[in-house]
């Protein structure tokens, strides 16, 4: 029998699955046993299994019914029970009859969980390498199912990722927890529960599950569930034209991930979200040595890295699966697992401390840390106090017991017991304390406020259907720009506050002797220049012509550069960074400040720094006609991008490539749209006085240096720089370049007055190629001079589900193959689907559709992993790290210090170790994914309340997956894809979903209101002249834009019909 494909949570009608509750709750003692009833239990499930004739079974509606949600709340007031306590005791409840008390006693509660491992017993397991243990962190789709990729690579689980089944399976953690996974035995089924259900009605399993979706659902965006006011996010979302540029962005980023359990039941979409594993069986090529080969035996590689670390590489066509059709489609290799173990959060700062979280080389967090905490005990108050997570939501009040309809004037909504329900929909949902105050509405519902609440690690015991929350308070009102981004900051974790005192105190002191007062902005303000002894030892590039090319809006410049043509024909390129580690000492309490922050957060309307403003803004900004200091890396290049290429002009020998600490002054303040002009040939051409449109007086150069010349400059970097580009590309460089937004807002700061997208320029890949290359230069000299201590910024391949979903469906819907064996051959066909398509949409939509498998680059300590997966998937090299941008991430800031190690030959003595610097690694993964979050969910609600201010009564949206009840639609003219729900459409349209004989989803919607005379005449508001849509994978669709004003605020999408051209 197939397996089932709709791996959505799967449920029993509520009374099933209160009889079962009831019949393994009562008489569940220890040596006895009704057979009669378990035999009758087992007849009734036989004959549901007889009457679904193998088919899923229907799904649960949303939790109502009143004698169900006592039993849950009755659950999680045993908050007394200890989770080895597996017997489950009988209590006495009062209930209020007449005035009158009355003891009753309840049923007798079964362990709805297993029992937690001990740490120490799964570290020492761990550290065994027990085969049947993993580690890493938990990704939980909406759909109730889990993944973990374990993190010591996966080669030992078959190449992928770990399923958890289901809730009973992940076993109380929650997304993003580190978990310690056991797994099941590999098997292989024909038939697999789509789990998610509820502890009581799930099955644990101990069977291989097949996953339709496998990870990259993950990174799925959300939509809003109808009527309950949450939001979906978007893992792509749009710019703002006050974020900073990342140069390295379209080679790094691509996760998000959020769904939720709210009462309405969610299900995992079909292509770009179908059940590929039921279509081919997946094999891995062989991995041996006979297939590896050497990066420097790429003579490709040689001219344009020149690596001098000779690493093996895997096998090109390794990367991502190769799919092989086969009429057998009931096998699959990935392996299930239950989590037996929660590892407590990362607390990597504790006071002015560094604590690692444990491991299997340090179980208890390294002797090292435990030597300072000791220390430090009395000087920090609550060292001793569990972890806890800040949750922000709204608030669901629980109906009241059966027949109770005390209080309330007879509301059903009155049992005085809230739910709190996220908005980040990949958590569950949370029990309140029971004298939480909501202010609900006679629905149960608070559609105004959101409040914040505090989940204490570990609290969540066996017994409890929930997870308590407690210190329930208002936080803010919705729908505003100042509520909204306030709920962002507290729910992500980066509502950092100001800076304590003792940091800026660190500050005053490491600027204190530089400081002057600048006599051209006033008494009141300080600038600041190093002094003579600052510039000891240092290399001194103040009379070469550096400039900085940045956003017009940015305010702290991190990068310069500049170009000098070699007589022999080659060039020199200096690449300049804030030398921020001078002013950024070990152990001071700004450092520690900066590692708890980790990276400065860009919203559309305000910027949360990672260091105060006179650092980040003034002392180590690379600010025009100031001497700031530096640290360069200077390298030589031919003019076609290559750094050799053999013969006698290839570069061999140390000198080759500079790095070192310099003091600079640049010339001048280019931004993006100016350096365009210059490439352009529209400023800088031999006038005497360029026009102050094209490049404006206040970005034109200084200290005897021309425009003209910094105009040749600027377009010889762009002819190496371009040359470079598309040489990088024909040997496997990946870039997914989608639509973005950027916002213009209003005087009020808060009112989007424009939404356009966000132009991409020749100017913006300049500065991305020399950044890219310095990038690459210092991970090599990390590698070679600090081994295993080197911190890398690794990118692995993509999920191959995803993949291999949008090959298909390109495949069925435009009759184009798209090669996925390796990054260069997507870039191949992506490439040629751009020069053989005239519709610029298909190229839009088969892009978006590529960035969901795509997995989010990370920080790694080099000899944590094997060095074969210290490479870059989307650049296609061996090793790379990031060094350009000590002002805004901290992983720079080590990777300097790192980098002066090696010039000083004081390696042995660096102050954190190997260890040390990989859990700082994960640190900086989890807050950069945080501050991305951030940044996706202020660019959505500036977009909602553009589209609240300028409604889209009709625009294009594209269909890319399908599911029962909902699809996802891209609308290109937002640059953004949501979930739509077909019963949002109830009113409008009747919706069928089905399977065609390929076994694709597919959902047809008929108006009720058709049209059936095609010469009859009306108000097209009133009435459709089709009568049917089928709606499928790329299918075009005309759709209305609107603001949902529900909290958390978002766009709401509606279907019109289908999108007629002309």
């Amino acid at each position: 029998m197939a397996a089932s494909r709709s791996i959505g949570r799967i449920t029993r009608p509520d009374n099933e699955n209160r009889k079962e509750r009831e019949d393994d709750n009562n008489g569940r003692k220890e040596g006895e046993g009704d057979k009669d009833k378990s035999k009758t239990r087992e007849k009734m499930r036989k004959e549901e299994r007889s009457r679904n004739n193998g088919r899923c079974r229907p799904r649960r509606p949303m939790r109502s019914n009143k004698d169900e949600v006592r039993r849950e709340i009755g659950d999680n007031t045993c908050n007394g029970r200890d989770d080895n306590d597996k017997e489950g005791k009988k209590t006495t409840l009062k209930e209020e009859k007449g005035g009158e008390g009355v003891e009753r006693k309840s049923r007798t509660k079964s362990v709805m969980y297993q029992a937690h491992v001990s740490l120490h017993t799964c570290s020492s397991r761990y550290g065994s390498c027990d085969p049947i243990l993993i580690r890493g962190k938990l990704r939980v789709v909406p759909n109730g199912m889990s993944f973990v990729t374990c993190d010591r690579g996966s080669s030992g689980v078959g190449g992928r990722d770990v399923i958890v089944k289901n809730e009973k399976d992940r076993n109380r953690a929650l997304d993003g927890d580190m978990v310690y996974v056991e797994l099941y035995p590999a098997e292989v089924v024909d038939d697999v529960d789509g789990g998610g259900g509820s502890p009581g009605g799930c099955r644990g399993g101990t069977t291989e599950a097949k996953a339709s979706l496998v990870d990259y659902m993950s990174d799925l965006e959300l939509g809003e569930c109808p009527g309950s006011g949450n939001v979906m996010e978007k893992e792509e979302a749009d710019c703002s034209l006050s974020m900073k540029k990342e140069v390295e962005k379209t080679q790094e980023d691509g996760e998000g991930e959020e769904g939720v359990d709210d009462g309405f039941e969610y299900e995992v979409e079909e292509c770009i979200t179908e059940d590929w594993e039921q279509r081919g069986v997946i094999r891995r090529r062989d991995e041996g040595t006979e297939d590896e080969e050497t990066w420097q035996n790429d003579e490709v590689q040689r001219s344009l890295w020149n690596p001098t670390v000779n690493l093996r590489r895997k096998c090109r066509d390794s990367n991502i699966v190769v799919f092989h059709r086969s009429s057998s489609s009931n096998t699959t290799h990935q392996r299930s697992g239950r989590v037996i173990c929660i590892l407590p959060p990362k607390s990597v700062i504790l006071g002015n401390r560094r604590r690692l979280p444990p491991s299997e080389l340090m179980p208890e967090g390294g002797q090292h840390n435990r030597e300072r905490d000791r220390q430090h005990n009395d000087d920090v108050e609550g060292h001793d106090a569990p972890p806890t997570r800040t949750i922000v939501g709204s608030l669901v009040r629980l109906p009241g017991p059966r027949g109770d309809r005390g209080g309330d004037n007879g509301n059903k909504w009155s049992s005085g017991r809230y739910l709190l329900v996220p908005n980040i929909k990949s958590l569950p949902r949370f029990m309140c304390p029971p004298r939480t105050m909501g202010g609900t509405t006679e629905t149960g519902v608070n559609t105004s406020t959101l409040y914040q609440a505090e989940y204490v690690h570990g609290s969540w015991h066996a017994t409890m259907r929930w997870p308590p929350c407690r210190g329930v308070t208002r936080l803010c009102g919705s729908c505003t720009v100042r509520d909204e981004t306030r709920a962002l900051l507290v729910e992500n974790g980066v509502d950092h506050g100001d800076f304590p005192q003792e940091a800026l105190r660190d500050v005053d002191t490491s600027v204190e002797s530089g400081r002057y007062i600048d006599a051209c902005k006033g008494d009141d303000d300080h600038g600041w220049r190093p002094t003579e002894e600052m510039l000891c030892g240092r290399r001194d590039y103040r009379r070469h012509r550096v400039f900085t090319i940045d956003p017009t809006t940015a305010r702290d410049l991190d990068d310069a550069l500049h170009i000098t043509p070699m007589p022999d024909g080659w060039v020199e390129i200096g690449v300049h960074i804030a030398d921020v580690s001078h002013f950024l000492r070990p152990g001071t309490a700004v450092d520690e400040e900066a590692l708890r922050r980790a990276t400065t957060v860009y919203l559309v309307n305000d910027v949360i720094p990672m260091l105060p403003r006179p650092l980040c803004e003034v002392a180590c900004s690379l600010n025009e006609n100031v001497e700031r200091l530096a640290f360069s890396c200077v390298w030589r290049m031919r003019l076609d991008g290559t750094l050799a290429g053999g013969g006698s002009g290839s570069m061999t020998g140390k000198s080759d490539v500079w790095y070192g600490k310099t003091v600079i002054k640049s010339c001048a303040r280019l931004d993006y749209a100016t350096a365009q002009n210059i490439i352009d040939g529209k400023v800088g051409i031999g006038e005497v006085r360029p026009d102050e449109a094209l490049w404006p007086k206040s970005r034109q150069p200084t200290g005897g240096h021309t425009t003209n010349e910094v105009a040749s400059d600027v377009r010889l970097m762009h002819k190496v720089a371009m040359a470079r580009r598309r040489l990088r590309f024909e040997n496997g460089a990946l870039a997914l370049n989608g639509i973005k937004l950027a916002f213009q807002l209003e005087e009020d700061g808060e009112t989007p007055a424009l939404c356009r997208p966000y132009p991409i320029r020749d100017s913006n890949r300049l500065i991305e190629e020399y950044m890219l290359l310095a990038n690459y230069l210092v991970a090599q000299r990390l590698i070679t001079h600090t081994r295993g201590r080197a911190l890398l910024r690794h990118h692995p391949p993509p999920l191959e589900g995803g993949m291999q979903q949008v090959v298909d469906a390109s495949r069925e819907a435009f009759d184009f193959d798209i090669d996925i064996t390796n990054s260069m051959t997507l870039q191949e066909s992506l490439s040629r689907l751009s020069r053989e398509c005239d519709d610029e949409l298909v190229v839009q939509c088969v892009t978006e559709s590529l960035m969901n498998p795509m997995r989010p680059a990370q920080y790694m300590a080099a000899g944590e992993v094997d060095e074969a997966d210290w490479q870059h998937f989307a650049l296609n090299i061996p090793y790379y790290t990031h060094f350009t941008s000590p002002i805004r991430r901290y992983p720079d800031v080590i990777v300097h210090r790192l980098l002066q190690a090696t010039l000083d030959d004081t390696v042995d003595n660096f102050p954190m170790t190997q260890q040390e610097i990989h859990a700082v690694a994960g640190h900086c993964n989890d807050m950069r994914m945080a501050a991305k979050k951030a940044q996706e969910r202020s660019d959505r609600i500036f977009l909602s309340l553009y589209v609240k201010r300028n409604p889209i009564s009709s625009t294009l949206g594209v269909c890319l997956g399908v599911g029962e009840k909902t699809f996802t639609v891209f609308v290109p003219s937002l640059g953004m894809s949501t979930r739509v729900f077909l019963q949002e459409h109830e009113n409008e349209f009747n919706s069928n979903a089905f399977e065609d004989s390929s076994g694709k989803r597919r959902i047809v919607i008929q108006p009720q209101n058709a049209i059936t005379d095609p010469s009859a005449s009306g108000d097209r508001s009133q009435s459709c002249s089709w009568e049917s849509l089928e709606i499928g994978v790329f299918t075009k669709l005309e759709v209305a834009c609107t603001c949902k004003l529900q909290p958390p605020i978002d766009v709401r999408v509606k279907v019109i019909g289908p999108w007629i051209t002309g």
